[in-house]
């Protein structure tokens, strides 16, 4: 039930995400894109005040423990280790808008 973009390089993920008249609600993100890498597109993301708040999902063959925190130190939201089923990006996708939309609540739950 999502609505999805693609962008084949880090250049077109950022200009995609700053669409101010159809931003989106989760950015999903390869850390091996051409051009720029996801680092620097989570990095770019967090700077600019459209995406400052969007949960960001990095998405990686690439999981080593340094990664996964240089991913976090950058703002990013979660980390999935490829290969990872379908099931497990829509469930995390899905907790992200929950807490997006409903903070709250998530406080009260912890």
């Amino acid at each position: 039930d999502f609505k999805t973009r693609i962008a084949l390089n880090g250049e077109e993920g950022l200009s995609a995400s700053l669409d101010k008249f159809n931003p989106p609600s989760v950015i999903l993100v390869d850390l091996l894109l051409p051009g720029m890498s996801g680092f620097e597109l989570c990095r770019r993301l967090r700077r600019e005040a459209l995406t400052r708040a969007t949960p960001i999902v990095i998405a990686s063959a690439r999981g080593s423990d340094e990664e996964i925190a240089i991913g976090s130190e950058l703002g990013a939201d979660g980390y999935i280790v490829k290969p990872f089923s379908i099931r497990d990006v829509v469930g995390r996708i899905n907790s992200l808008l929950q807490l997006k939309n409903n903070p709250t609540d998530a406080i009260r739950e912890a």
